[in-house]
């Protein structure tokens, strides 16, 4: 397969490709066994999906996993309890693959993401789901959640960044997310990092966020990756233009997210 088609299958979401149905289905009733632990469900990440994938398509798995999910919440075909042991379960999974990707070493010259939400944010889990990603594809990252996303820590946070990328669900939060951006701004006036948003809300508020100045919305995680190594891409062919103010639409090297 094409790295072209790979491209369009992971951008559509797994959801829509058919190879995808039995795993997804057997590994959603996985999550909610309670005689289940986390070695059958890594076991059955690396050994059960479809083969001759690249590895990262095991983290777009488990957010397509997680957005089906939410999906049958939604609908009333899985309960409270079952979709908080889920969740919780792809946290621990989460935190296992990224110790195992961070082993692998970092590539040179790489850039830092700042993986943020605003003040009062619950809903974390896509934002720690592309910090996989990320790990996966040897770049480095931090996160702010939206317990801690103020004062110093926060400030210091988008000091480093070469790209933001903010998780909005709630549209309640719509003021919290308006503080972050301003502060992002405030903090950084003389190198504009690029900001991505994504989740639910921004998808529903995307008026809202061109009013702000938002550079991107994403539907995904594997769209987020794809958009951040644009803005980095572009960065760079930027600064090795000759020249005084010259810039080149064009970016440069290749895509990390073929296989």
């Amino acid at each position: 397969m094409t790295a072209d088609k790979l491209a369009t299958r992971y951008e559509l979401g797994l959801e829509h490709d058919r190879d995808y149905d039995g795993p997804l289905a057997r590994f959603c009733a996985m999550l909610v066994d309670p005689d289940i632990g986390l070695p059958a469900l890594r076991g059955f990440l690396r050994n059960d999906l479809p083969p001759e994938r690249p590895d990262f398509h095991r983290i777009l798995f488990l957010e397509t996993t997680a957005r089906l999910l939410g999906r049958k919440w939604v609908e009333d075909d899985c309960n409270f309890i079952d979709v908080t042991i889920a969740t919780a379960r792809l946290q621990e999974i989460i935190r296992a693959m990224s110790g195992e990707f961070r082993e692998i070493q970092l590539r040179p010259a790489t850039p830092h993401v700042l993986l943020v939400a605003p003040v009062g944010e619950q809903h974390t889990l896509m934002l720690h789901l592309l910090a996989l990603l990320f790990d996966a594809l040897g770049w480095t990252h931090r996160i702010v959640d939206g317990r801690t996303a103020s004062g110093q820590k926060l400030e210091s946070a988008i000091e480093q960044a070469d790209i933001i990328c903010i998780g909005w669900s709630n549209e309640q939060l719509r003021g919290a997310f308006t503080d972050l951006v301003e502060t992002i701004r405030r903090v950084t006036p003389d190198r504009q990092a690029p900001i991505v948003a994504g989740g639910i809300a921004a998808l529903d508020c995307v008026d809202f966020l061109v009013s702000l100045g938002i550079d991107c919305i994403c539907d995904s995680i594997y769209s987020a990756s794809r958009i951040c190594e644009c803005f980095y891409e572009f960065r760079k062919a930027s600064q090795q233009a000759p020249g005084h103010g010259r810039t080149t639409a064009e970016t440069a090297g290749n895509d990390w997210l073929a296989p």
